[in-house]
């Protein structure tokens, strides 16, 4: 099953268990019923479904399946509440593994469906188009099942939506019995359901007020120090990573303890984030051949990848090595990020411009088939004795394999210098027949069926994307990167943005179906105002402000504070959530947070400042003393009420050259403003000076003396 890397810190689990003695005692009682009274047979309906008209591959992957799925929409919604039937959500996406396999051995059986149409109406829903649906039956599942979930994600719930039973990837005989049990039940006490609904209901119907206090305690340094010590208790000192069986980068956490490194003159987490950012280039989790990286590892050690790759991991691994690079000007990490945007800018991207979502996890039914390799493969191929050693003892590529049946996954066992010592030879020397050896090896494995695409385009990870192709645009001098960012911007504004309608979730084949949610407006944000910073285009910080003022309109909570994660606008789901934590992708409330902070010192906006910081203070308060590496997007934000942030304006003919120049560092504690006049941003009134460019480095509103040279300004920074 697919896994699911989340906190439960929003939630009490339960002191007893959901499921009555009275309820189990019936299911077990009708177990048995299943083998006499269902024909197994199999095959698939030469007719469509209710999901053919929709754009998402996934749901059309589902579209011939003999159940009649509907997508999640009124029709199905309102159809079940007329037929009191029971529910079934089934949640999933199109590179999830598992999810095939349930399709195929479940959904295109016709014993299951004739159950399922029978008895039930049935929704399939794509995680990656609805996140908040998939976002409610998650948090669902996690209190039921201690947090044990992943996708394929499947729910049986009442009419209305509310959940009853929730779990992963079944067998078609265990989803047979499960649906023949809770269809019994229901008959005979439907009682029993509406009990078990609502106490689920209970727990997910957080009340969000004590986190929207009107009196917050001011964040402090020691606080701050306190927060980031804990966090580092919870990280693992010899693999990299935070702690676990499995292995999640986690780009925000690197991201925030790259910061805090930067911000803290005891520069604790250097050697650790060398260690982890080293560890995960040299391991399975990024493809070693053709560049990018897969979603997690299912080892603790980097090695055997899940072999999906997602846009959103690549989009923030691009830039977590990028700014790493810039701190560090660590080769390798340039290499692995230029190779990774290669990868992106080769197979990820549309005509147009945007960028789809993913590559599937398996190819011809079996996982990771496209990627692994057997010692007979390779040496048949790498015939020249020296080339074909070098290559083994780099990757541990043996007869009995590294992974399973004899299969190889390629990984970095030995370092270079280690081999060429090993093989008495130059360590240049070695590095060219391992070049030689890599690019055979994939030329072969470009010619295998490769994993299926998701070529849907979706706003907020698209935004992630622009952002990546900033980052590495000035991190590596490399004009291309910035220009795609450009082109992909433009099409996000022109073809996902409507002023009456706001922004879409989602595009594919010139049509959007979905309304945008808070990570598509927090993240497309971002990566305006960075694009602002690397342009000086008045017109990217303008869009930002337009998109922040529709978030404020259509997703503020009652408070005035947080935002929720759809908007008001929308159909209401069971509840409605407000979205904390910093998961594999950072909560859109944080991204939020940082984008109201820099917007209010671009405009001098006091409501965006003191919203942003009641944001960050309401955080630090009451998660601080939990598990903050869940909220640690949250703790940099922190460090901005600690330490104010520089506004560094550019003016004068040469802006455009020194803020490359000045942008090539690592400034995390600094926004970036300017241009070859004074354009209209109150910060850089009267600071133009007749054919002379200057260099003004302000905090608070308020400037030091202007100098005319990069070195002139950076310990000004500092």
């Amino acid at each position: 099953m697919h896994s699911n890397y989340s906190l439960l810190s929003n939630y009490k689990l339960f002191s007893d268990h959901i499921f009555s003695l009275r309820f189990f005692s019936i299911i077990l009682l009708l177990l048995w019923f299943s083998c006499n009274n269902v024909k197994k047979d199999s095959g698939q309906s030469s007719q469509s479904n209710h999901l053919i008209n929709e754009i998402s591959p996934y749901l059309l992957q589902h579209a011939h399946n003999p159940v009649n799925w509907y997508p999640w929409k009124d029709e199905a919604l309102e159809l079940a509440l007329k037929s009191r039937k029971l529910m079934v959500v089934s949640i999933g996406y199109s590179s999830c593994h598992w999810c095939h396999v349930m399709e195929r051995e479940s959904f295109s059986d016709t014993a299951v469906s004739r159950i399922m149409n029978q008895d039930f109406i049935s929704i399939k829903v794509d995680r990656e188009e609805r996140p908040d649906v998939d976002q409610i039956y998650m948090n669902a599942c996690q209190i039921v099942n201690s947090g044990a979930c992943g996708w394929p994600l499947n729910a049986i719930t009442l009419p209305d939506g509310r959940p009853i039973w929730i779990g992963t990837y079944l067998t078609k005989d265990e989803w047979i019995k499960l649906l023949i049990s809770m269809q019994a039940v229901y008959q005979e006490d439907p009682n029993e359901f509406e009990k078990m609904a609502l106490r689920i209901q209970n727990h997910l119907s957080v009340d969000y007020s004590q986190y929207m206090q009107s009196s917050l305690s001011p964040v402090t340094k020691e606080k701050i120090d306190l927060v980031y010590q804990k966090i580092g208790s919870g990280m693992d000192k010899k693999h990299g990573g935070k702690e676990s069986a499995q292995k999640f980068p986690l780009p925000s956490l690197h991201r925030s303890l790259l910061d805090y490194s930067q911000y803290s003159s005891k520069k604790v987490f250097d050697q650790y984030l060398n260690l982890s950012l080293t560890r995960i280039l040299n391991g399975g989790i990024y493809d070693q051949l053709d560049g990018g990286f897969f979603r997690y590892t299912v080892d603790s050690e980097w090695k055997i990848p899940h072999f999906e790759k997602m846009l959103y991991d690549n989009a923030q691994l691009i830039s977590l090595y990028s700014l790493a690079y810039q701190k560090s000007n660590n080769e390798n990490y340039k290499t692995v990020a230029q190779n990774s945007m290669d990868f992106v800018l080769g197979k990820m991207r549309h005509p147009d411009g945007m960028f789809y979502s993913s590559f599937d996890a398996e190819t011809e039914g079996e996982e990771g088939k496209y990627y692994v390799w057997t010692v007979n493969e390779i040496d048949q191929l790498l015939t020249d004795p020296i080339e074909n050693k070098i290559f083994k003892s780099t990757y541990n590529i043996s007869s009995s394999g590294n992974w399973e049946k004899g299969k190889n996954v390629l990984f970095i066992a030995n370092e270079l210098q280690a081999v060429a010592s090993e093989m008495k030879i130059d360590k240049n020397k070695t590095m060219t027949y391992l070049v030689a050896a890599n690019n055979k090896v994939l030329e072969v494995r470009n010619k295998r069926s490769a994993p299926l695409r998701d070529e849907k385009i979706l706003t907020s990870w698209n935004a992630l994307m622009i952002k990546a192709c900033a980052d590495a645009s000035v991190a590596f001098s490399r004009k291309d990167y910035l220009d795609a960012a450009i082109k992909a911007a433009a099409h996000l504004q022109n073809n996902m943005f409507v002023s009456e309608r706001g922004l879409s979730r989602n595009f594919m084949n010139g049509k959007s179906s979905i309304s945008g949610f808070l990570e598509d407006y927090s993240y497309s944000v971002e990566a305006f105002i960075r694009l602002y910073e690397l342009t000086f285009d008045e017109k990217y910080l303008n869009f930002a402000k337009e998109l922040v003022e529709v978030v404020i309109r259509d997703f503020s909570d009652e408070a005035g504070i947080y935002f929720y994660f759809t908007s008001k606008s929308d159909r209401k789901l069971i509840t409605r959530k407000v979205e904390f934590e910093d998961q594999v992708t950072p909560s859109a409330n944080s991204v939020m947070a940082e984008s109201l902070h820099k917007l209010g010192l671009y405009f001098y906006d006091s409501k965006y400042l003191d919203r942003a910081a009641k944001m960050v203070q309401g955080v630090l308060e009451q998660f601080g003393d939990q598990q903050p590496e869940f909220y640690a997007n949250w703790m940099r934000l922190a460090i901005f009420q600690v330490r104010p942030l520089y506004e560094i304006a550019i003016v004068g003919p040469e802006a455009a050259k020194i803020r490359d120049e000045l942008a090539k560092n690592y400034l995390p504690n600094a926004i970036l403003l300017g241009g070859e006049t004074e354009g209209q941003l109150e910060l850089l009134k009267e600071k133009l000076q007749e054919g002379q460019t200057y260099i003004y480095v302000c905090r608070n509103k308020v400037c030091k003396l202007p100098v005319t040279k990069v070195l002139e300004a950076i310990p000004l920074i500092q």
